[in-house]
């Protein structure tokens, strides 16, 4: 028997549960209520968005071997709290939709839209020279996973020269070439997506001095994690000229407070951390527990396994 300790309640995916391992015992948590003494479970199923007493959960739990976040990202879990349980992810679950929505902020930067968009006669028709063609450009990716590689197949379909980072020491796709240093990446961007996992290493990634690599004409993409970006340094960028356009689709504080600069800002594009969204995505992520609930049942190595010194 696997027991299951839970932070979610939904019949749909507890009837997975008992398909995929019809001997699975289910204990659900109430974050509302004090903890239950003398827990024990096999297995704790926690939720990306709810982290809050996440680390008393995991250190009053006895015989816990795994523990599986209900979402793709990692970041603000106790890492250190997981001892010698498996920490796994649904990650890549939303790898397309992402990366769609990131192309699509890269077709509307060279289309120039919305500003395009007419709802009165226009003085000038047919004719516009501030949009081109995507192809031909650079597209630089900063972090190479599920969704890097997703969007690095839509760019080479409109024939664009693809460059990326990655922590391994190449990057293995035809056709996309592996930057030799961060300068690199940048300097030849003229579409920069930020596509890596909020880490140590990553956090304000882009700052004063990077921004400083980039074109003029060139435009930041972030659909990773806000603390990617050192947000004062953006505004002084896109203030001075440095930078030509951006696209947030993530911010440090998220929801942003009224009144914030990035609001109002004439070059910044923003949306409010829903890239991921498609119930094509729910369904996904409970697969991707489910798989590995029945792996885990059979005693065999799991999938998505966190590397929990790299932080993903």
């Amino acid at each position: 028997m696997v027991r299951i300790l839970s932070y979610l309640n939904n019949q749909e995916l507890i009837d997975g549960i008992h398909a995929a391992v019809p001997e699975a015992k289910v204990i659900f948590i109430d974050p509302s209520q004090p903890l239950t003494e003398n827990l024990e479970a096999d297995c704790l199923l926690c939720v990306a968005s709810f982290l809050d007493g996440l680390e008393e959960v995991i250190t009053a739990t006895k015989g816990l071997k795994w523990i599986h976040i209900f979402g793709t990202g990692i970041d603000g879990f106790p890492l250190e709290a997981t001892g010698d349980a498996i920490l796994t992810s649904s990650r890549g679950a939303s790898a397309v939709q992402v990366a769609e929505w990131a192309f699509t902020c890269i077709l509307a930067a060279r289309k120039n839209l919305p500003e395009n968009w007419i709802n009165a006669p226009s003085p000038l028709w047919s004719i516009a020279d501030n949009i081109g063609a995507v192809q031909g450009q650079t597209l630089s990716i900063f972090g190479f996973g599920s969704i890097g590689r997703e969007l690095a197949r839509r760019a080479l379909a409109f024939n664009m020269q693809v460059l990326a980072t990655t922590r391994h020491s190449s990057v293995a796709m035809d056709g996309v070439e592996t930057a030799d240093s961060l300068e690199a990446l940048f300097a030849k961007a003229d579409h920069l997506v930020l596509a890596a996992p909020a880490t140590t290493e990553t956090d304000n990634i882009v700052n004063a001095k990077t921004l400083s690599y980039l074109k003029p004409e060139a435009h930041l993409v972030n659909i990773a994690r806000g603390s990617l970006v050192d947000e004062n340094d953006l505004k002084q960028a896109l203030d001075d000229g440095k930078l030509a356009r951006a696209s947030l689709d993530a911010v440090k504080t998220e929801p942003l407070p009224a009144y914030h600069w990035i609001y109002g800002h004439e070059k910044v594009f923003l949306s409010p951390h829903l890239a991921w969204c498609d119930m094509q995505v729910i369904d996904a992520i409970s697969t991707s527990f489910l798989d590995n609930l029945a792996l885990f049942a059979k005693q065999e190595p799991l999938n998505n396994v966190v590397d929990k010194k790299a932080g993903y």
